[in-house]
């Protein structure tokens, strides 16, 4: 257990076992203080991600969000993890996050979009009662992030079954589909409308005699020409 250092700065390396306990907060809980630790190592070991709970007794130049995104910054720099800060004299808490909104996962693979990581947070944050003892929130919190990652980087690495393909496949090609007959029921409705909206117009019937070829009458139209002179 990593007791009584003061977090000066920010650049000082990340704890070895996951948590950091300025203040001697576990010091009447050793055992949770191992649980929380074990649960932080093997997540990493497993995934890669890497999860850090540092336990503040008061913060008085910065606050529990400012640390944490400080710390997160020093100590997760390539983004595969995240810091947690807990002022235990006010019970302020703050988490240091990745921000990449999708992140490249060919660089590391252990890393999470953001969009994911927010979720995930939410939801450990939700089944956490932060009117409980102080101890006892921090090992359930703790629980619950495990337990999100851990299930987040399982599913990701398992394909879905076949079944489930061949169904989103079926309801891709009936969308499409769908999408087609749309679209041919738009097309005919347009043309119907535009073929409504044209005019005929018909000839008079006139009651002259054919000339020339022309059935309707036709008005003939002479014109003389002198004959051109010897000087024209």
């Amino acid at each position: 257990m990593v007791k009584g250092q003061a977090l000066s700065e920010p650049q000082q390396p990340p704890p070895a076992f996951g948590v950091l306990d300025v203040g001697g907060f576990f010091s009447r809980d050793t055992s949770g203080f191992k649980r929380i630790s074990d649960q932080l190592r093997k997540l990493e070991l497993d995934h890669g991600y890497k999860i850090y709970l540092v336990v503040e007794p008061v913060l008085i130049a910065s606050s529990a969000p400012v640390r944490a995104a400080e710390l997160r910054q020093a100590w997760v720099p390539d983004g595969n993890g995240l810091v947690v800060v807990y002022e235990s004299d006010s019970r302020n808490l703050g988490i240091g996050q990745d921000v990449a909104i999708s992140p490249d996962l060919t660089d590391n693979p252990a890393r999470v979009p953001s969009h994911e990581t927010t979720a995930m947070l939410n939801r450990a944050l939700q089944s956490a009662d932060p009117n409980q003892a102080p101890e006892a929130y921090l090992e359930i919190l703790v629980g619950n992030l495990v337990g999100e990652f851990d299930g987040y980087f399982k599913r990701r690495s398992t394909p879905p079954p076949a079944e489930r393909s061949m169904r989103i496949a079926l309801l891709v090609v009936g969308t499409l589909s769908l999408l087609g007959l749309v679209a041919i029921g738009l097309g005919g409705l347009v043309r119907h409308s535009s073929m409504a909206g044209v005019r005929s117009f018909r000839f008079p019937v006139v009651d002259r005699p054919e000339r020339l070829g022309a059935p309707c009458g036709a008005n003939v139209t002479a014109r003389r020409f002198a004959p051109r002179g010897p000087h024209a």
